[in-house]
């Protein structure tokens, strides 16, 4: 027999080609932990300025009593307020696309690019917020140390001490992490590995977190820098309020931007293209315009875990 119709054939003279890109995308592995849940947002609030400047209160206190029943005998008390600013400044990132992208086609289109440019508006406040660790007065944990869950309780402690109250956020590098499960999973008497901390062995859908032991919610970021010549991860425990944060919301550059560029405006990120007629590019330029910063500092713990 000849002259059959075969695959093979036809791949080699254009007749079939050899795969078939689909339509399914899977996505990459990335940590997408967004920890601005646990921080102090702050509303912006446009007025000439590019800070912000937050009164802390002054902190009650006790009442004195009278010398008698006509005189006080005491003095005037002091109300001693402080304060913190978040200057905002811009971030941005830039993808540039060529026109055979678009016309070729494919999964991986405009509209993915600029879904790709919006998640990572989290992912740059949780960079931002751990970036912040290491200038936490208060510190536990040991250099080149594994963490333990002593550790966890030393710094649960601290923050008991200096009157915190409220849920604890513990932020973890992956490897910490481990290090934490680990010596849990040794634990006895009331620590002891149980249906509750179960929680912490599993996973969980939202992004980063582990899961709550002992009051605590854990969770874990590879945004987490290093310190001491890169021998230590620096992590954090923390209650709401020893971060703050505050977001400019992108709709105010709208006005210089030509409507027609802006492909998204998502309130915090506004996404706009440019072009390259020239060279047949388009830019697509994300913009965004957050600050963080430590609000108070008596409400944080850095927990140092060696690498």
């Amino acid at each position: 027999m000849s002259n059959e119709i075969t695959f093979s054939a036809l791949s080699s003279t254009g007749g079939r080609i050899s795969a078939v890109l689909s339509a399914l995308v899977q996505e990459a592995l990335y940590d997408a932990t967004d920890l601005t849940a646990s921080v102090l947002m702050v509303p912006w609030q446009s007025m000439g300025s590019d800070t912000l400047q937050i009164t802390r209160d002054a902190t009650p206190g006790a009442f004195t009593a009278a010398t008698n029943e006509t005189t006080w005998g005491g003095s005037n008390a002091a109300y001693t307020t402080s304060k913190f600013s978040l200057q905002v400044a811009p971030y941005r990132r830039v993808y540039q696309v060529s026109d055979l992208f678009d016309i070729s086609g494919g999964p991986i289109d405009t509209q993915m690019v600029v879904n790709n440019l919006v998640e990572g508006v989290a992912l740059t406040a949780t960079d931002l917020i751990c970036a912040l660790f290491s200038s936490i007065s208060t510190s536990k944990g040991s250099t080149g140390a594994a963490l333990t869950v002593d550790t966890i309780y030393e710094a649960a402690a601290a923050l008991n001490l200096a009157a915190n109250s409220g849920p604890l956020y513990c932020v973890l590098h992956p490897k910490a992490m481990n290090d934490f499960i680990a010596a849990l999973s040794a634990e006895g008497g009331a620590m002891q590995y149980q249906p509750s901390t179960a929680e912490l062995l599993g996973s969980n859908p939202k992004p980063g977190f582990k899961g709550t032991w002992n009051n605590i919610e854990f969770w874990q970021s590879d945004s987490v820098g290093k310190i001491n010549s890169n021998a230590d991860y620096s992590c954090a425990m923390y209650t709401k309020g020893a971060f703050a944060m505050t977001m400019a919301p992108v709709s105010a550059i709208q006005a210089t931007v030509p409507s027609q560029n802006i492909l998204l405006d998502a309130g915090s990120v506004l996404v706009e293209s440019s072009r390259d007629a020239r060279n047949g590019l388009s830019s697509l330029v994300a913009h965004m315009y957050p600050a963080v910063v430590e609000a108070d500092g008596a409400r944080a713990v850095e927990i140092v875990v060696g690498v």
